[in-house]
């Protein structure tokens, strides 16, 4: 779902979502608009005014977009990176066939730590049962994943693939904060009776954490349920990995790395179970 790469820009949609859905007073009109006419996500601010604003920690509290220009040809990194997704997107059976859920309904958001040899990364998974038809599901799911918050589109004009830079800026107490920049590729793939999502991020650390980089490699299917329950439901299940990478001085540094990681988290978390509230009360 919002794994970490999804986390803050969709975080962004969210929470643009939430102001427009408190001032309808009618969630049927609120789901023609989204998921019919569908001025889905509206230009996002730099702040969101009170709704980023209070006392919690790791908060995101600045968002900024910059242009990716793939359409003319983009970068080396990102052409690289959607090669990478396809690459990825070969592996979805093997990495979803080997998920064990604890729940059958819902899994938490949580990193863990994992070690290969010599190499230390994190994973997570996720599951969420949504219980609404496959279609409803698929276009509310689609529009939140595959839009730029910076852009208005129907879901009938969405593309299958999105790229995104971003610079990001969390609060994590009254006297700390800690800055990100991050490059994002993804990609939906439509196959019989289910739908595949795959991302590919690099983020970057500024500031404090400046050296410090992760790559994750994301990936989501969403398919309607085989239970026999005498109702609709959709099931989206995820899989995702990070790589902690340090460079220059920070290289080696075990602690600072840990508490990158555990920063993005945190952050990470937050913005993933707003993402599924707002998912659910799209598709009321």
């Amino acid at each position: 779902a919002s794994n970490l790469m999804f986390g803050a820009w969709r975080a962004v949609a969210a929470r643009q979502l939430e102001r427009r859905m408190q001032a309808e007073q009618q969630q049927k009109l609120l789901r023609a608009e989204v998921v019919g006419r569908s001025r889905l996500i509206r230009r996002m601010s730099m702040l969101l005014d009170k709704l980023l604003e209070g006392s919690q920690r790791n908060r995101l509290v600045e968002w900024e977009s910059i242009e990716t220009d793939l359409e003319s040809g983009g970068s080396p990194l990102f052409q690289t990176m959607l090669d990478d997704v396809d690459a990825a997107y070969l592996q979805i059976n093997s990495v979803m066939n080997g998920l064990t859920f604890e729940s059958a309904t819902q899994t938490p958001y949580k990193l863990t730590r994992q070690r290969k040899k010599s190499a230390v990364y994190f994973d997570t998974m996720d599951r969420m049962v949504f219980p609404y038809k496959f279609e409803q599901a698929a276009d509310v799911i689609s529009t939140v994943m595959l839009t730029n918050p910076d852009e208005i589109v129907t879901v009938q004009d969405l593309k299958d693939t999105l790229t995104l830079k971003y610079h990001l800026k969390y609060q994590l107490s009254a006297e700390e904060s800690a800055s990100f920049r991050v490059y994002a590729a993804g990609k939906r793939y439509r196959e019989k009776d289910r739908l595949v999502f795959v991302w590919r991020s690099m983020t970057e650390g500024l500031g404090q954490f400046e050296g410090l980089q992760s790559k994750e490699t994301a990936w989501m299917v969403v398919r309607p349920s085989s239970e026999k329950t005498g109702r609709s439901c959709t099931i989206l299940e995820s899989s995702s990995r990070v790589e902690p990478i340090g460079f220059g001085s920070a290289s080696g540094c075990g602690g600072k790395v840990d508490r990158f990681v555990d920063t993005l988290a945190k952050s990470g978390g937050e913005e993933f179970k707003l993402l599924i509230e707002t998912m659910e009360n799209l598709m009321i």
